[in-house]
């Protein structure tokens, strides 16, 4: 039974995901949250595909040295992801570009995991997501 209750825990939970990014796929519950948040965008905003849905958790740029170790390293549980409840608009005037963010309630829990992969990678201690 308990061997059970371990792999229904696998399957539903939040995944962490190396692909250039490293990235927290969220659960179906989290994605239903943000699709009701989605209703408070603009009508001018193109939501993504739900199975694009993710939370950033260390961008691209700090990662290229430690691509080939994240490709075969296997990364500690991720805190479950719990959204704010309002969306942030963000504007890239050098690009043109706009989008919107959903921040997270528990980002402290986010960044001590964060530093926590960053150290297993034998990266600087210093915050790689200011």
């Amino acid at each position: 039974m308990n061997i059970l209750r371990e792999y229904i825990k696998i399957i539903l939970m939040e995944q962490v995901k190396f692909s250039g990014i490293l990235k927290l796929m969220p659960d179906a519950n989290i994605v239903a949250s943000a699709l009701l948040l989605s209703k408070q965008l603009p009508p001018e905003a193109v939501l993504m595909p739900e199975d694009k849905f993710h939370v950033t958790l260390i961008h691209q740029g700090i990662l290229k040295p430690y691509r080939k170790e994240l490709k075969t390293m296997e990364l500690p549980p991720a805190p479950p992801a719990i959204l704010e409840t309002s969306i942030e608009e963000r504007n890239d005037a050098a690009q043109g570009k706009k989008s919107w963010v959903v921040w997270l309630q528990n980002q402290a829990e986010m960044k001590a995991y964060v530093q926590e992969v960053m150290q297993l990678l034998g990266a600087p201690a210093d915050d790689p997501e200011p």
